[in-house]
């Protein structure tokens, strides 16, 4: 009998969790918002387990397939999600009504996993007040005095890529190197020397975080699908050993500088002196805060201690998150002007043109690479790192179409689908970088986000991407190896816009 009745058991259970597996790929239809046909489990996700489309193409074939739609049904696996398409709508989830999307939607443990308690993934006003701290490090004035130790890598750049002109050079791991080389050193004080030393351990440690393995894929998509069950079980973002690693190096630079008294105006310094004050005091109703506010009363205000771990995870995210993107960026861009002599060319000649202006490849002249800057953004616009923006509702929000966002509810912004749509870039496909000698539609040019979650760091990241392209035209002149495939492909299960590189010596 007790056999018997754990069998009905059993299956009374297996049978729940297939009615809600099933209940849950119908969500969107019983709530009246149009979707493509969902698998259970899978949901509209299968062709990226099958490694058949990315993310980004998946999302364009839903922003494709209702174009009159403002917001459209999308699954993450088991998990229903609103991919937002008007124009208007994503202007005011990411700007104008910001104040009802204010977080990323991302759950962690502090207690767990206090290392993972980054800017990023802070809400409210916890977050206002350490961008409002942590934002002057990225201002034009402070990545010009950076820039000078930006040149001395530059000059490790040269030198690699002159000890291995006499073959076919892989430029994915010059740029890997070189971006390592630039965000340590120039943003914070502990040269890794990896141009030098391509075999260090610190090139090992980054590499092994952006390592499209299974581990750290099917890491990054349970943070997506399931962020409560994340936090719950006390998942990390990064591999423990990793973290550790990177936040051993940042803690002895840190001791360095105090034991012999040496200030910089970097990454490290602002970290130090936050330290020192022990706490950051958050003022509400802050009359210059357009975005986020609040009905506390005037004379309240937060308090938030400045702990070792807080800095700590502010550090290492930075660290981190400059290895992997700058490198990329510079390598689609070349490959792009590889495909186009024309281009290249007129980008050569405006490099040479502003350095003899300027004395040299000076910030200024840098500043003054029009040209430049718009090839960036074109392959930006077609290589899209991030292909969706996440938000989640923090307050219910009304569609014009009369759908109401609940709080909690997650919505996604198709940053891949709107760089491809023909209404705001006609031919899209084509890299066109003259389409930027003007400026975008607002909410229609995404690599860094847009409104007050727009990533802190997108100007040093801009500096450093036009720093290197700008040096290496002006000393070569690329060309596509035989051996490089073309068009590039892409690990269609990656979060991020990964290639899979096919080279050989």
């Amino acid at each position: 009998m007790i056999g018997i009745a754990f069998l009905v058991l059993g299956i009374s259970i297996l049978a729940y969790i297939i009615k809600w597996i099933y209940d849950r790929s119908k969500y969107w239809e019983k709530q009246g918002v149009k979707c493509l046909p969902a698998l259970p489990v899978f949901g509209n996700c299968l062709p990226m387990v099958l490694n058949k489309r990315n993310v980004g193409e998946i999302m364009e074939d839903i922003y494709n397939a209702y174009p009159d739609e403002p917001a459209i049904g999308y699954y993450e696996f088991l998990t229903p999600r609103l991919l937002i398409r008007d124009n208007d709508v994503v202007q005011k989830v990411l700007i104008k009504d910001f104040g009802h999307f204010v977080d990323h939607g991302f759950e962690v443990d502090e207690k767990k996993n206090p290392l993972d308690n980054q800017l990023f993934v802070m809400t409210g006003n916890k977050w206002r007040a350490f961008r409002t701290k942590m934002a002057p490090l990225f201002t034009s004035g402070k990545l010009k005095t950076m820039y000078d130790v930006m040149n001395e890598v530059g000059d490790g750049l040269l030198e690699y890529l002159d000890k291995n002109k006499a073959n076919d050079i892989d430029v994915r791991e010059a740029m890997g190197l070189f971006s390592m080389d630039i965000i340590g050193s120039a943003a914070f004080g502990i040269n890794p020397g990896v141009l030098k030393n391509p075999e260090s351990e610190f090139r090992a440690k980054g590499k092994q975080i952006n390592d499209p393995n299974w581990r750290n894929l099917v890491r990054i998509w349970f943070f997506f699908a399931f962020p409560q069950v994340a936090k719950f079980f006390g998942f990390s973002f990064q591999p423990r050993s990793v973290t550790n690693y990177f936040c051993n190096i940042i803690r002895n630079a840190i001791d360095y500088r105090k034991k012999n008294d040496i200030q910089r105006n970097d990454f490290i310094q602002m970290m130090m002196q936050l330290k020192e004050k022990g706490n950051i005091e958050l003022k509400t109703l802050d009359s210059t805060d357009d975005y986020l506010k609040n009905e506390l009363n005037d004379s309240s205000a937060e308090i938030f201690e400045i702990t070792d771990d807080i800095l700590m995870a502010q550090a290492q995210s930075f660290l981190i998150a400059g290895f992997e993107a700058t490198a990329l960026l510079l390598v689609y861009a070349m490959l792009e002007i590889c495909q186009k002599p024309e281009i290249q060319d007129d980008l050569r000649k405006e490099v040479m043109e502003q350095v003899k202006l300027n004395g040299g490849l000076t910030y200024d002249a840098l500043r003054n690479m029009k040209h430049l800057e718009q090839t960036v953004k074109e392959t930006q616009r077609i290589y899209p790192l991030i292909p969706f923006l996440a938000r989640v509702c923090t307050k219910p929000y009304t569609l014009p179409n009369g759908y109401t966002i609940k709080k909690g509810e997650y919505v996604y912004i198709p940053v891949a689908a709107i760089h491809q749509d023909p209404t705001f870039y006609p031919d899209p496909k084509s890299f066109k970088p003259e389409r930027f000698a003007e400026q975008p539609k607002p909410g229609t040019f995404l690599p860094f986000g847009e409104g007050p979650r727009m990533c802190i760091a997108m100007m040093y990241a801009m500096l450093v991407v036009k720093f290197g392209l700008a040096l290496f035209l002006l000393n070569y002149r690329a060309k596509l190896s035989p051996s490089t495939s073309y068009p590039v492909k892409f690990n269609n299960r990656a979060a991020t816009l990964t290639a899979i590189w096919k080279y050989s010596k």
